[in-house]
């Protein structure tokens, strides 16, 4: 960030930041504040107090989700009552938020993740300073009628999300690329090995196996670009229809992924029990999307396991999941983490959740993959 654009990002207003966390307020206040007024309160009353005082002077209200005597959406929502005209950003590091409360009782201009990117974070603060005031309530009254915005938005956000992640592998890719360029550049050694010990040729394997090494993680980074890329495509084609109007069966998602990643993947035999199917509306290709890498996941957590991999499709009264239910292994490294990351901003950008658990009797741990209920089920429901 420039210090012309520093300069107007501080013209345009105060943000106030809300979190029970004193490193998170310290974090944000010595990062955005260079940029921003910034002020900051550790509970929503104090906020509130804040707001009374200092009202007409800030322009965003920035509050974790997570807070011991209220959440993020229900004080972002007593915001929007008396003080209109701020701007409403929810950040959390959890993905289980009140989606619909969060749209139409916040009327939230953007969700930031955490952990924070430090310059996504000043990026999303000097645009939400220059939002004008008067877009941002029509925005906030209209958000409750039109769903077709609302799916639209969410839309966006997503592909926003899987094209940043994009980023990662591709830089991974950059780097393993050079290790291999550089150790292809060294003078051949296999002609010189004839006639040597094996003492003397340790240096020759060396260079075979990182080279060897460096070809794999370049294999997993384009595979995990491709499964980044298709549902990117898919959702860009569909962008203008995605009212949420179309019904899918779960049964029938779950067994095409099935079938193109093969029931014995890796190996591993994967069961599906699809007794209990359910319709769901969030956009298919994401569903797919999800399930897929959850998949892939369990099948390398259970390397070197003998067990398999049990799919079950569990109707709720609050919502329908996907069980997908393997024995206990150790917790997964940094990667799987962004990949986990990257299903929960998915699912939660529709409405969905995705959840973990784990049984010490049984020995197994689940990931549960939880689908808003379709109208016509939860109106079958009630009578």
């Amino acid at each position: 960030m420039d210090v012309k654009q520093a300069t107007e990002m501080g013209r345009a207003g105060t943000i106030l930041f809300v979190d029970d966390e004193p490193l998170s307020l310290k974090y944000f206040k010595a990062s955005v504040g260079k940029y921003a007024n910034v002020v900051t309160a550790d509970t929503p009353e104090a906020a509130l107090k804040i707001l009374q005082s200092e009202g007409d002077a800030i322009s965003v209200v920035v509050s974790d989700e997570r807070m011991p005597r209220d959440s993020g959406v229900s004080f972002l929502s007593d915001v929007r009552k008396s003080w209109p005209s701020t701007v409403r950003i929810l950040t959390s590091a959890y993905a289980n938020i009140d989606l619909q409360q969060a749209i139409n009782g916040a009327a939230i201009h953007r969700f930031v993740p955490k952990p924070w990117d430090l310059d996504e974070l000043c990026a999303a603060m000097q645009e939400a300073l220059h939002v004008e005031p008067a877009n941002n309530e029509t925005a906030a009254l209209s958000c409750g009628n039109d769903q077709r915005s609302d799916a639209h938005n969410a839309s966006l956000e997503l592909l926003a999300v899987l094209t940043r992640e994009l980023a990662r592998p591709l830089e991974s890719l950059e780097s393993e690329a050079l290790k291999i360029s550089t150790l292809t550049g060294m003078q051949p050694m296999l002609q010189m090995l004839c006639g040597t010990s094996q003492a003397a040729a340790w240096p020759a394997r060396y260079r075979e196996g990182k080279l060897a090494a460096a070809a794999n993680q370049i294999h997993r980074d384009v595979e995990y670009c491709k499964a980044l890329a298709e549902p990117i495509a898919a959702l860009s084609e569909s962008l203008s229809d995605l009212v949420g109007t179309v019904s899918y069966s779960m049964a029938e998602t779950a067994s095409e992924t099935l079938d193109k990643i093969g029931r014995r993947s890796s190996g591993k035999l994967i069961e599906l029990d699809a007794r209990n199917d359910f319709q769901y509306r969030i956009p298919k290709q994401v569903v797919t999307f999800v399930l897929s890498n959850l998949l892939q996941s369990a099948t390398e957590r259970l390397q070197g396991n003998r067990s398999g991999i049990a799919i079950a499709l569990v109707p709720g009264s609050d919502c329908n999941e996907v069980r997908i239910t393997i024995a206990k292994t150790e917790r997964a490294d940094g990667t799987a983490h962004n990949v986990e990351r990257i299903n929960r901003s998915a699912l939660w950008a529709f409405g969905g959740e995705l959840l973990f658990s784990s049984d010490n009797v049984q020995g197994s741990e689940t990931a549960s993959i939880c689908l808003p209920r379709v109208q016509s089920e939860a109106a079958r429901s009630s009578h």
